[in-house]
């Protein structure tokens, strides 16, 4: 107790002498005493770190396994996956009692790499799928979506690599699959559910992997210790029942009970268990074996053979049955390969034909359709069976058209609105456009208008939105936007300064990511700011783009969506002007080689001659790079087309507030990007000052559909033709089908 108190003593002065020193320190700098805020640290007033931040070597060795994981994730993955199994293989080995088996650990290795990255990419898949406002509803299906997909699936392969790699027949691996994966898979209910929901709820993403395969580890453990008991109780069954068949008299009491219990549940759990290595003399044949009471005579390898043989040509049904299920595994492989190369293209009629009414019949609010659409296409290129254009395309090919410098693969685009957040432009992009516009955009997160907000008119394929430009803010665009761009650096082994600067990317736009393809982000202003308060509108376009321009190879600005209100009364020439200088000094701010280009979006409604040569003005005076042509409509008149009678509560619903887009635009959007496109020359020839400017860049935007109107409103002075409902209608084919009638109209045989 004394050495006790001398120790508090001694520390107490020394902790007083350390404050004294300090205060002394910063007294030169400072004369006022510390407040609240600012008290000295010491043992009492300094929050303590969590534990596993406190583990030194180990904390340190699990930040430098999150690092690997986050710059070199698929390698990463691999090498966890070896580790795993090489651990697993050597204790299931050891606690099955047997001479260890280096052949096995290599097929468990063999096993292990190749699930190492379908696994991950699931996991991630999972993480970013089913993510509801109530946490219990998205951990259970996470859970339940994990036990029904994936569990069997991996249990087939894990079993029937194991029997493959060991060498065995069809048969035996179809049978060993048979038998084992219900099995397991009832058994896995029974740890799995809880690994997964604890890996959501709390193991970050870079350690889930590790955190499930040190279970695995355990699991394995567990159920070979199992299957050396079992293996057990059978080695003490067999002499008590071979006593018991000499002596019937003897009474079984030893064994017996063990033997009612421990058997049945090792049996279940035995298929999960590593397989017992067989020993090294061959197998025996009953028909070569010979017993007598005193002599056991034995097959030489020679007579084994011939044995078989004779077997095979006694019983002729064994080769048949072989060619069978040979025929059937090679047809199957064949409908799969089939099925998966027809499913994944976009000239699969069913793209078009069966994908959209079915999901228009499943899931009757077209807004809920529209998140089950864009979460399928993210979910499937995440795993690498996304929809995709297999028609090659070239730099100079027939559709091959130039557009502010850059020779693009198609004058093909996809508009703003199905990808409101910039979730899949690469699923879009693999549609075989080329430009997509993703947003819109604006600087804080909005929840839009009031639900439901979208409604369909299938009779004329049209819809009616009021979104009201629902947006998850500026901040959450650029963190997405962002890491795409890094996660391509690293696949090409460039930096983020190098992709954003073009430096050794063959002239890819950092933008799309892709070699003749542009990616436009569209930005608008918060409902809340006042659209009297121009400077104030200025502030939220300006924030946009700081926080965007980085990451975009065209910057679309948004004036014209009917549900935002007030918004169109920014097309009056002088807030234009302003608005539009604003942003495109705020682009050639950005800190890259080739700034961004700037466009603005204008409405359809606004087609009086005097307003339409007040947008032109503000374009060329601002110095924008181009317009978009159209949006969608608050106007009901002229958009049923004569004879065509609307059914159900359609009538209805067309007089639902919002903008209206199908194919009833068209003829609008034609007319209006031919007078668009004379103004515009027209503006540059009547100032000097403004003849050696580039020439204006349009997009067209509305009721296009087909071929044959694209190469209309191209005809009519656009450089690209933009598709949004045409693809709601005509499925994820759209693209491909739009191309393919271009090239016939042309002339141009297809590929």
């Amino acid at each position: 107790m004394a050495a006790e108190s001398l120790l508090r003593a001694v520390l107490r002065r020394k902790v007083e002498f350390l404050r004294h020193v300090r205060q002394r320190r910063a007294q030169p700098y400072s004369t006022k005493p510390p407040t609240a805020g600012e008290q000295i640290p010491t043992a009492g007033n300094v929050p303590n770190l969590p534990f596993w931040q406190r583990l030194g070597p180990l904390t340190r060795a699990a930040f430098a396994y999150a690092r690997a994981q986050r710059k070199r994730p698929y390698t990463t993955q691999v090498a966890t996956s070896l580790v795993i199994y090489l651990f697993s293989d050597i204790s299931a080995q050891r606690m099955g009692g047997r001479d260890y088996d280096p052949k096995r650990t290599v097929r468990s290795l063999i096993i292990g790499s190749i699930c190492s990255i379908p696994s991950f990419k699931w996991t991630l898949w999972l993480s970013n799928s089913f993510n509801y406002s109530s946490r219990i509803l998205s951990l259970g299906t996470k859970v339940v979506v994990n036990q029904i997909c994936f569990t069997p699936i991996f249990n087939s392969y894990f079993f029937g690599m194991q029997a493959f790699l060991a060498g065995e027949s069809w048969n035996n691996i179809v049978e060993r699959i048979r038998v084992t994966v219900p099995v397991s898979f009832v058994n896995s209910w029974k740890v799995w559910p809880a690994v997964t929901a604890i890996s959501f709820t709390f193991i970050p993403m870079e350690y889930r992997s590790l955190f499930a395969g040190v279970v695995a580890v355990g699991w394995q453990t567990y159920l070979s210790f199992l299957n050396r008991k079992a293996e057990d109780g059978k080695a003490v069954e067999a002499p008590v029942v071979a006593a018991s068949t000499q002596a019937p008299s003897r009474p079984v009491t030893m064994a017996a009970p063990y033997l009612r219990t421990r058997p049945a549940l090792s049996a279940a759990l035995r298929p999960l268990a590593p397989k017992p290595r067989l020993q090294s003399f061959p197998r025996r044949p009953n028909s070569t074996t010979t017993t007598t009471p005193t002599t056991t005579t034995t097959a030489t390898p020679t007579e084994s053979t011939k044995a078989a043989a004779a077997a095979a040509a006694a019983d002729p049904s064994i080769v048949p049955r072989r060619l069978k299920l040979s025929a059937y595994a090679a047809a199957l492989a064949t409908v799969l390969g089939v099925g998966y190369y027809y499913a994944t293209d976009t000239r699969a009629s069913a793209h078009q034909y069966l994908v959209p009414p079915l999901l228009r019949t499943i899931i009757p609010d077209a807004e809920e359709a529209h998140h089950v659409g864009t979460a399928a296409l993210k979910g499937l290129y995440d795993v690498g069976l996304h929809i995709r254009e297999r028609v090659p395309e070239y730099p100079n090919g027939p559709l091959s058209v130039n557009v502010f410098g850059k020779q693009l693969l198609n004058p093909i685009g996809i508009s703003a609105g199905l990808d409101k957040d910039a979730e899949i432009p690469d699923p879009l992009f693999a549609l075989g456009a080329g430009v997509v516009e993703v947003g819109g955009c604006t600087p804080f997160p909005q929840e839009g208008n009031p639900k439901p907000r979208v409604f369909r008119i299938p009779t004329v394929d049209g819809l009616i939105n009021r979104y009201g430009l629902n947006s998850r803010g500026a901040d959450a665009m650029a963190t997405r936007l962002r890491e795409r761009l890094r996660k391509f650096a690293r696949s090409v082994g460039l930096s983020e300064n190098q992709v954003l600067n073009e430096d050794g990317t063959h002239d890819i736009p950092p933008g799309s990511l892709h070699p003749g393809r542009l990616l436009c982000v569209q930005i608008a202003k918060n409902k809340k700011t006042d659209e009297k308060d121009v400077n104030a509108v200025i502030r939220d376009y300006v924030y946009c783009v700081d926080k965007l321009a980085p990451y975009a190879d065209v910057l679309v600005v948004n004036v014209s969506s009917p549900n935002t209100p007030g918004l169109r009364d920014l097309q009056a020439t002088e807030p234009l002007t302003k608005l539009l200088s604003a942003v495109v000094d705020a682009a050639q701010a950005t800190k890259r080689k080739n700034k961004p280009r700037v466009m603005v979006k204008v409405s359809p409604d606004e087609d009086d001659d005097t307003q339409m040569e007040g947008v032109v003005e503000a374009v060329w005076n601002s110095g924008v790079d181009g317009v978009i042509v159209g949006n969608t409509t608050k106007r009901r008149t002229g958009i049923i087309p004569p004879g065509v009678k609307l059914i159900g509560d359609e009538p209805e619903i067309l007089h639902e507030d919002g903008g209206f887009s199908g194919p009833a635009l068209f003829e609008r959007t034609v007319s209006l990007v031919g007078r668009y496109r004379k103004m515009l020359d027209g503006y540059a020839l009547k100032n000097e000052a403004d003849k050696s400017a580039a020439q204006k860049v349009l997009f067209a935007t509305g009721g296009i559909t087909n071929g044959e109107q694209a190469l209309k409103v191209l005809n009519a002075g656009a450089s690209v033709a933009m598709v949004y409902t045409g693809m709601v209608y005509g499925g994820s084919g759209t693209i491909t089908r739009i191309k393919t009638e271009m090239k016939e109209k042309l002339g141009v045989k297809s590929a």
